[in-house]
């Protein structure tokens, strides 16, 4: 019996001799030429980190035939700007027979043109050889031109973590390794997030034919159901001389909200551009957009300093008889931080912000039409226009041309090998709606007991809002 236990431990500690263990010794995930905006650092949502890793450790487990895959406590992660590249290479091998692994996730624009790829190496040695490196690499591509021509958010969190998982999969065999594109967001994820805005909303197309982002000449029409809501178009000039003024006592405590600087309106304004919404009734709507300059005199000196504000603008609004409103423009940033976002030095782009959740480029009129209160936000990392009036929502639009034979935002397009961008001209005169492939069509969602009057308020302050945009 002593005999026999003796041997079974003898066995025991040969087994255990020859045990061979695993550790992930290097997880890096880098961005390069491209930013947080398009791909938030989602290694930072706990949950997202813990699946991945669990996924990873299995997979590894699996392929390597270990009781235990060990990985570290946390994801090395870095911003690569200028020309560097990410270094796939595994410290010097310290533990013998044991697996040493890493994992290099690398998120990267091409060197020319607009082409982005999610690569992913795994590196594993043993007795300080490579038994297996391998990459996969794919592209990204946003589903529609409005993620190259705006800030626009690419990649969801649950997107992240498939793909990630795939990319590990593909790696180690457990699927077939390809180059396939992977193409990101959809259009019904945007149209879900727009219509869950509204109280039973309906949706329209909204059908524009020129530069409406860069407040030029443009041509409309709002459609329900390929019924005609709205026929319209918009002339970057004035087509009739607008009455004298007779609320710029609002705009100056508006602006004063914005900037934190006082003035007294009507001496500070310097520069005007004007334009005109013209409906097929007939109806005229007025934008007189204004430039603020503020004058600074030394106290020990007759000098003068003109410093011009140009965030915010102004406009007043107008019919044919009479000024009816008002509004603010404005432009700024929102960083979406987290518990461990940190502003870095870098020689290439100066002061950078990293390890956050993105950073949303927001456009926003403020003021007041028809006597209520008027307010249009475009959020571009969401991509998403929201009309209010008041605590109402008169309208939300999703900025993604839906139009399968236009592949345009605003006219400008992007090539199919993605290399390069291009601007259409500016139209002249009124642009065409006859050829479908030059318009753009865009879902706007609108309250089911929506009026026609609604409808039109809707229209003419997100047109406030494109002439803002497109003036700064």
């Amino acid at each position: 019996m002593k005999t026999f236990f003796l041997s079974i431990v003898a066995i025991l500690l040969s087994i255990n001799s020859f045990a061979q263990y695993a550790k992930v010794v290097v997880f890096k995930h880098e961005l390069r030429w491209t930013d947080e905006t398009r791909f938030p650092n989602y290694f930072l949502y706990q949950d997202i980190h813990d699946s991945i890793f669990k996924e990873t450790r299995l997979e590894l487990m699996n392929y390597l035939k270990v009781p235990e895959v060990q990985l570290p406590e946390t994801v090395s992660y870095k911003i690569i700007n200028g020309f560097g590249n990410q270094k796939v290479e595994l410290p010097k091998a310290v533990s013998g027979n044991d697996f040493e692994i890493g994992v290099f996730s690398f998120i990267t624009r091409a060197t020319v043109g607009e082409l982005m790829f999610w690569k992913l190496n795994i590196i594993i040695k043993q007795n300080n050889k490579i038994i297996l490196k391998k990459e996969v690499s794919h592209e990204l591509e946003y589903f529609n031109v409005s993620g190259y021509v705006a800030s626009q958010q690419w990649i969801l969190p649950e997107e992240f973590q498939a793909v990630f998982k795939k990319m590990i999969k593909e790696a180690l065999g457990t699927l077939p390794a390809n180059n396939e594109k992977i193409v990101l967001g959809s259009l019904e994820t945007q149209e879900k997030k727009a219509s869950a805005l509204l109280w039973q909303p309906k949706r329209h197309l909204l059908k524009i034919n020129g530069a409406w982002k860069s407040a030029k000449n443009f041509s409309a029409i709002l459609e329900a159901a390929n019924d005609t809501i709205l026929n319209f178009n918009f002339k970057d000039e004035m087509t009739w001389k607008f009455p004298k003024p007779t609320l710029s006592d609002f705009l100056a405590p508006l602006f004063t909200d914005a900037t934190g600087i006082e003035i007294l309106y009507d001496n500070k304004i310097t520069n005007q551009k004007k334009g005109t919404l013209l409906f097929s009734d007939g109806q005229k709507f007025g934008i007189n957009l204004k430039w603020i300059e503020m004058e600074t005199k030394s106290t020990m000196s007759d000098e003068v300093t003109t410093q011009r504000v140009s965030n915010p603008l102004t406009a007043e609004l107008y019919d044919e008889k009479e000024q009816i409103g008002y509004f603010v423009y404005t432009r700024m940033e929102n960083v979406r931080n987290t518990a461990k976002t940190e502003v870095k030095f870098n020689p290439f782009t100066g002061y950078q912000t990293q390890n956050t959740l993105g950073i949303e480029q927001i456009h926003r009129i403020e003021g007041s039409l028809y006597n209520k209160p008027l307010f249009a936000e475009y959020n571009e990392n969401r991509g998403i226009i929201e009309i209010r009036s008041g605590d109402d929502r008169l309208g939300v639009m999703v900025v993604q041309n839906c139009n399968p034979e236009n592949q345009s935002m605003s006219n400008v397009s992007l090539s199919k090998n993605k290399l390069f961008m291009s601007s259409s001209s500016a139209n002249v005169g009124k642009p065409s709606m006859g050829n479908t492939k030059s318009v753009e069509w865009y879902p706007i969602y609108f309250p089911e007991n929506s009026t026609d009057n609604s409808r039109k308020i809707c229209i003419e302050t997100m047109v406030c809002l494109f002439f803002g945009i497109g003036s700064m």
